[in-house]
């Protein structure tokens, strides 16, 4: 089964996935991270890669000595990671032009498949605030990808100054969407420790709890 996930820059999709990884990990015994978001400096999953693969992740990323390069370069093994029967994969996808040609690039190694596809939301962020900008935003990627989107996950927050009015008001923003696109919405994603003072019974979608792996460069690491 393979789980792609992207959305534009500053929506999260990267720690969801190593998150969504860990979480199948738990009940899978072949379980990948591919790194497919090959231009955004921050929020790597190449960065931690020595510390999800000692959890037992297979992390696919660029070599070593190009860690701190961002240059749109396609990780190899490819082939042999789509080949694998009973395997879950995980792509972070990058959610700009770079990303569509990517993973467009790849869509004979796609085919015959199963598939989940995921277009993950803050409204919190530039471009991405507004239902209108959110469903022009799907649908720009979906062409230009060759890809459908099975389902919209909910990812609105402001870090640490996260509430649940916050989570709550991105919910009714991506109702919206989901009405107008007929794309689903699969989860409220949650932090954990929000998620400690948070009354989860009050989201309307199933909550997806995460723990922060990355940080922005200003921040270090989590």
């Amino acid at each position: 089964m393979i789980h792609i996930l992207t959305g534009p820059f500053g929506s999260g999709k990267t720690e969801i996935s190593i998150n969504l990884a860990l979480r199948l990990k738990e009940v899978a015994e072949d379980v990948s991270l591919l790194d497919l978001d090959v231009i955004t400096p921050y929020f790597r999953i190449r960065d931690v890669a020595d510390l999800l693969g000692e959890m037992g992740i297979d992390v696919v990323t660029v070599k070593r000595e190009l860690k701190y390069m961002d240059l749109p370069i396609i990780p190899g093994r490819l082939t042999e990671l789509f080949s694998k029967d009973n395997a879950h994969i995980v792509v972070d996808l990058g959610g700009d032009d770079d990303g569509a040609r990517v993973i467009s690039s790849l869509k004979s190694l796609l085919d015959g498949k199963r598939i989940s596809v995921y277009f993950v939301v803050n409204v919190f962020r530039p471009f991405n605030e507004t239902v209108d900008e959110i469903c022009y935003n799907i649908e720009r990627l979906s062409s230009r990808s060759r890809l459908k989107f099975d389902a919209i996950i909910n990812n609105s927050n402001l870090g640490d100054l996260s509430t649940e009015e916050v989570v709550l008001k991105g919910e009714d923003v991506v109702t919206r969407v989901s009405e107008i696109t007929g794309i689903p919405v699969k989860w409220t994603v949650l932090d954990e420790a929000l998620a400690k003072h948070a009354d989860i019974s009050g989201f309307k979608y199933p909550v997806f709890l995460i723990k922060r792996f990355l940080g922005t460069p200003w921040e270090g690491r989590r």
